[in-house]
């Protein structure tokens, strides 16, 4: 194999991949330009990229030996499915390993706003705190409260289950019907379906984990803000996109929702000039899987599916596993 890497490895997975592949590392937090990865994939025939590196037909059509993709991280936003499929060219992803440590994160956010955590350390830090008193820094408790989930796949339900720990009620919607899936999450979590109209107008706090397709693009917006309590808090830590940020930046400056945690953005690293001047959202930079254990978990499945497709099994992590077939036969010539 010959392998591009668009990104610093774990050293036990570089380890492994050098094994077994001739390897090009591209060792910089800079991204590449297209040009730049066109380039470099010349001759090779997998990618191991990032979510910020684009994937569509015109790089595809342009980097003719490329077989395989292995994208690090959950969400394949980046990567047009389809026009890798229709040219034979299998796309692997991470699930699973980074589900506990973004929902560390996602709920580190939902306190953090619900306290007022964030507003409160840069009032200590730029000298105001005169002593305390009865009304400062409010914020709201969660147990009792009902906290709805916008997609409850492995990372809504690992939120769903530090949600039990602090008394919370939980609904979710989700665009899948399965009743026996639903089934089981009312046994694990007391956890009810229902619409999205009804989660907004009923949940104290909501989280997204839902991923980023053109079904979910912008959807919560000025019509979903409209519905929610002004109390409520929002936490994102799915894709900036499933929220219209505008909208957003909207509700949050004239207090039609009380606050939001926020670890993506629609534009990112852009982050929008009007939450940068508000108060009451708390942010940081795309961290969801940033522990040193999740990382490493991530290079390495990476890495293990890339290995399993080229040693001719089709990977567990295949996100177009009906591309396999025409996968192998590129792969026979």
């Amino acid at each position: 194999m010959n392998v591009l890497v668009t990104g610093i490895l774990s050293e036990k997975a570089a380890q492994r991949l050098n094994q077994i592949a001739t390897v090009d590392t591209y060792e910089s937090d800079d991204a590449l330009s297209e040009e730049q990865v066109v380039a470099r994939l010349d001759g090779k025939n997998a990618l191991v990229c990032l979510l910020g590196d684009k994937i569509d037909a015109r790089l595809l059509d342009k980097c003719p030996d490329l077989k395989l993709v292995a994208n690090v991280a959950v969400g394949y936003d980046n990567i047009k499915v389809a026009d890798a499929t229709s040219r034979g060219v299998l796309i692997t992803n991470t699930p699973g390993v980074l589900d506990n440590a973004t929902a560390d994160l996602a709920f580190g956010l939902l306190l953090s706003a619900a306290r007022r955590i964030g507003e409160s350390d840069r009032f200590v830090r730029a000298g105001k705190w005169q002593g305390w008193s009865r009304d400062l820094m409010l914020g709201q408790e969660l147990n009792g409260k009902t906290l709805g989930i916008i997609g409850m796949g492995r990372i809504g339900k690992a939120f769903a289950k530090r949600a039990q720990a602090f008394g919370l009620k939980i609904i979710y919607t989700k665009k899948s019907s399965d009743q026996s899936k639903e089934s089981e999450l009312k046994e694990s979590f007391d956890a009810d379906k229902v619409d999205l109209d009804s989660l907004c107008e009923r949940s104290d706090f909501i989280s997204i984990h839902c991923p980023l397709t053109p079904a979910t693009r912008h959807l919560v917006g000025s019509a979903q803000f409209a519905k929610m309590k002004s109390d409520c808090v929002l936490v994102n830590t799915s894709r900036g996109a499933v929220i219209d940020e505008a909208a957003l930046v909207e509700a949050l400056s004239t207090n039609r929702i009380a606050a939001a945690g926020l670890d993506v953005f629609e534009r990112e690293p852009e982050v929008s000039p009007g939450l940068l001047k508000l108060e009451n959202v708390v942010m940081t930079p795309h961290i969801g899987s940033a522990s040193q254990e999740t990382r490493d978990a991530m290079d390495e499945l990476a890495i293990s599916g890339l290995i399993s497709a080229f040693e001719n099994k089709c990977p567990k992590n295949a996100v177009n596993p009906e591309a396999w077939d025409a996968f192998v036969k590129r792969l026979k010539k």
